[in-house]
């Protein structure tokens, strides 16, 4: 057979492929003329071999091609299937063509047989927008995350191919008043809203319109060859008509008929379901919404019984879902005047004694009004309409008009003659005006004898012995008593006790028995031995009615009190109820933190404990309450660290107290980043560059920790041609290989990691470069067995007879393509395909 120069071109470029390759991969691109299902990709330089067909027969000595060939390919009589031209995947993406072989005489003498060829799509076509300028508009507040506009794009590669993927972006926002995002997109559908920021910061009043700068990637985006387009947008920003009303006002008792439109709400677009519901739980709820947004008082409010409302409304879609979030409509009721005076009681008793002046103040009647405190209607005036008996004149009494206080206005007061004067008062709202409510009060004023008389002590000095000094607060030590003869139960006659010297700091109080008169003495403070061992008390008794001129409090109405207070064995006393320290965890061993302090309140001696070290990392000194490092500290174990002192009083009995001592640790870079990455490992022999992943961790607290410095630590082991760093971010990086010829080794990889406090350590990255089974986990190799020949050993001698084979081709090839191009600079080459044309360049072969 006589090799025409296609024929040697393929067969040269295939045999140096596979002698480059160390693969016999042409196995896969030859074989018999039977049914076949091919697969190329599109825009491959030509001539490109798809296939050698190769007869069984050996009258076969040509190939005919036909179907759907669509002048783009061909086969030589030698029955390479190859291409002329190129295939476009967006033209066509399936070709079926039908090959037979013939005889010398152009019989068919096998086939024909179909051949289905599918164009494989490359990533030949960048994204197209579907508009050259979007509009969009956003309403003010509107909720971050919720679409209000899409941008679309397409892309003519294959839609089930990453090349059909795209992924959105913007890159730019005008105006950038704030310096952040106010927009965002979803990179995979395309839509637009607001972010967080942008809800809270977009105003139509400050800026009304912004232009978006968007971008479209195909490959998703993760590609640096990825293809990209850009387009704009305009935003246009409104006002949002979601935002609550002012607050309302509605007088209560509304004789009005009801239900009563109050408000309306709106929410931006037609087609929203609008709840309304009770912001707290009201007993009774009397409002209701429409679905126009009205909203209804549905009763008559009564502002006694609830002077606010706070509603809530909710703008819903179909599915129930927020719209955005729901306003509050604040409701306020004004108050009318419903309501009447009211005495605080149904009988004021006041007294006055029988030598009060004329202008003094006895008492005041007390009344309120339910309305509104503040307002007119709650304003009362005080009316005496009568008194009762008139003697010895019927105006013995005046009540101020506004305060209701009660003034003498006649003296000359006889209980003999009149016990008691009977009032009867009127309280009137809306400080007396025509239209208010009034009531009827009465008031009861008893005359009283003179305060002539002066309270007498029954004992002029108690004395009180043995009091120890943790006597509980409260107790009652002693009661004393004294006697006044003026009115019993008058104030004449009540006796109140003060204690006027020897109780600087009140440690004691005396309360009054109202029926008897005595008083208690009682314990307000708790005594302490060490401080005040003996107390020497004076004590008045005084009424609280004024004497009479003339008469004065004597020493009949003072008493002593002497209390003595005895030691009682007490627990030491620490300087503070808590004891804290911050120091930094690299603090030197030995090194005094903080000092405690007891005493104890009767002198003993005191000696300090330490309870609660759980990491042995302190010690005290008993004597002085030193606490000392006692080894080194360390934050990553426990930022605080929390022990107990207990204070110790060597007596009898021996007495103890506790106190807790938190020790907050400052960081400090006391960490080497350490290293993590997968146990890696590659497939023997590499065909491309690949990368292990790798991350650094560091136990220490910013400023010691990322962002982390990664660089290769190179020695006489490692050649640093062989690898280089990636940086991924803060705490990744990548140890990539600088080419793909690696032996079937392990290599151990020194990488130097450097913490943003300058901490480093060195680590070892081993990869591992092993030959893989077909699920690419390493096997271990069989050794050959003595005195047989390895399968390696029989692929070395045939590839050595291949490779003699195939310098002779080329050196065949070499000195024909020599004499063609002496004798033209273009020449053809013929095929029996019918539809054959001149072939005017000869390009390198692609597979």
């Amino acid at each position: 057979m006589i090799l025409n120069d296609l024929t040697l071109l393929l067969i040269g470029f295939f045999c140096t492929r596979t002698f480059t390759n160390g693969s016999d991969w042409l196995k896969d691109k030859k074989g018999p003329l039977v049914e076949k299902i091919l697969e190329v990709p599109e825009e491959t330089e030509v001539p490109y071999g798809v296939y050698w067909f190769q007869a069984t027969n050996p009258n076969v000595k040509s190939y005919k091609l036909s179907g759907e060939t669509d002048n783009k390919t061909l086969i030589d009589k030698d029955g390479w299937l190859y291409l002329r031209e190129p295939f476009d995947w967006e033209t066509k993406t399936v070709h079926i063509i039908m090959v037979e072989a013939l005889d010398a005489d152009l019989k068919t003498v096998d086939g024909p047989v179909s051949i289905t060829i599918i164009v494989k799509d490359i990533n030949d076509n960048r994204p197209d927008f579907n508009q050259t300028l979007y509009h969009g508009v956003v309403r003010q507040h509107s909720r971050p995350g919720r679409p209000f506009m899409s941008i679309y794009a397409t892309d003519k590669d294959n839609p089930s191919t990453p090349n059909a993927k795209l992924s959105y972006s913007i890159s730019n926002q005008i105006p950038d008043t704030y310096k952040v995002p106010l927009f965002q997109i979803d990179n995979k559908t395309g839509q637009v809203s607001t972010t967080p920021a942008g809800a809270q910061k977009l105003d139509p009043n400050i800026d009304a319109e912004y232009t978006l700068f968007l971008t479209v990637k195909d490959l998703e985006g993760l590609s640096d060859n990825a293809f990209s387009r850009n387009t704009q947008a305009k935003i246009t920003v409104k006002e949002n008509l979601w935002k609550p009303p002012n607050t309302l006002i509605i007088t209560e008792n509304s004789t009005d008929p009801h239900p009563i439109q109050i408000t309306q709400v709106q929410w931006n677009e037609p087609g929203a379901v609008y709840v309304l519901q009770q912001k707290e739980r009201y007993p009774n709820f009397p409002f209701s919404i429409d679905e126009d947004g009205k909203i209804y008082v549905t009763e008559p409010l009564d502002r006694e019984e609830r002077e606010t409302y706070v509603l809530v409304v909710f703008a819903k879609d179909q599915d129930n879902t927020n719209l955005e979030e729901p306003i509050e409509v604040h409701v306020s009721v004004t108050d009318i005047n419903d309501n009447p005076p009211v005495c605080n009681v149904p009988l004021t008793v006041l007294e006055v004694q029988e030598n009060e002046k004329i202008g003094n103040h006895i008492g005041s009647l007390e009344a309120f009004d339910l309305d509104e405190s503040g307002s007119l209607n709650s304003m009362l005036k005080y009316q005496i309409l009568d008194q009762e008996p008139k003697l010895p004149s019927s105006k013995m009494f005046i009540i101020e008009e506004y305060s209701g206080n009660i003034q003498i206005e006649h003296d000359k007061f006889q209980k003999t003659k009149v016990p008691a004067y009977n009032l009867t008062v009127k309280v009137t709202d809306m400080a007396g005006a025509p239209t208010g409510f009034d009531t009827v009060c009465s008031v009861v004023i008893r005359i009283i004898e003179s305060n002539d008389r002066i309270p007498i002590f029954e004992k002029q000095q108690y004395e009180l012995s043995s009091i120890p000094e943790d006597i509980p607060v409260g107790t009652t030590l002693l009661t004393i008593g004294a006697i006044d003869e003026d009115e019993p139960k008058t104030g004449s006659s009540k006796i109140l006790y003060h204690i006027v010297e020897g109780d600087a700091e009140g440690t004691f109080a005396i309360s009054t028995d109202e029926e008897t008169n005595q008083g208690y003495v009682m314990i307000k403070k708790p005594l302490d031995f060490e401080t005040m061992p003996v107390y020497k008390l004076r004590i008045d008794a005084r009424n609280p009615e004024p004497l009479v001129p003339g008469v004065d409090y004597n020493t009949n109405s003072t008493a002593y009190l002497n209390i003595s207070v005895i030691d009682v064995n007490e627990s030491p006393v620490f300087g503070s109820p808590e004891y804290q320290a911050t120091v930094k965890e690299n603090i030197s061993v030995g090194n005094t933190i903080l000092k405690v302090d007891a005493r104890d309140p009767e002198g003993s001696s005191i000696r300090y404990k330490l309870e609660g070290d759980v990491f042995n990392w302190l010690k005290i000194n008993s004597e002085t309450g030193d606490i000392i490092t006692n080894s080194a500290l360390d934050r990553e174990i426990t930022d605080t660290y929390k022990v107990r002192v207990i204070a110790v009083q060597f007596g009898s009995p021996a007495l103890e107290s506790t106190v807790f001592v938190s020790i907050y640790l400052v960081d400090v870079n006391d960490n080497p980043p350490m290293l993590i990455y997968p146990e890696t490992h590659f497939c023997f022999p590499v065909h491309e560059s690949k990368a292990v992943l790798m991350k650094a961790v560091d136990k220490d607290l910013d400023p010691h920790g990322p962002p982390f410095q990664f660089s290769l630590k190179g020695d006489d082991k490692i050649d640093m041609r062989d690898w280089e760093i990636v940086p991924v971010n803060d705490s990744f990086a990548k140890l990539k290989m600088r080419h793909t010829d690696f032996k079937k080794i392990q290599y151990d990889v020194k990488v130097n990691i450097r913490d943003k406090g300058n901490l480093e350590k060195t680590h070892t990255v081993s990869v591992l470069f092993c030959k893989c089974s077909q699920n690419e986990h390493c096997y271990i190799e069989v050794p050959p067995q003595s005195g047989r020949p390895t399968v390696g050993a029989t692929v070395g001698v045939l590839l050595g007879t291949l490779l003699v084979f195939g310098v002779a081709l080329f050196y065949v090839f070499y000195l024909s393509k020599k004499n063609t191009e002496s004798k033209a600079t273009t020449r053809t080459f013929t095929t029996d395909a019918p539809d054959a044309k001149p072939m005017l360049q000869r390009a390198p072969l692609q597979m």
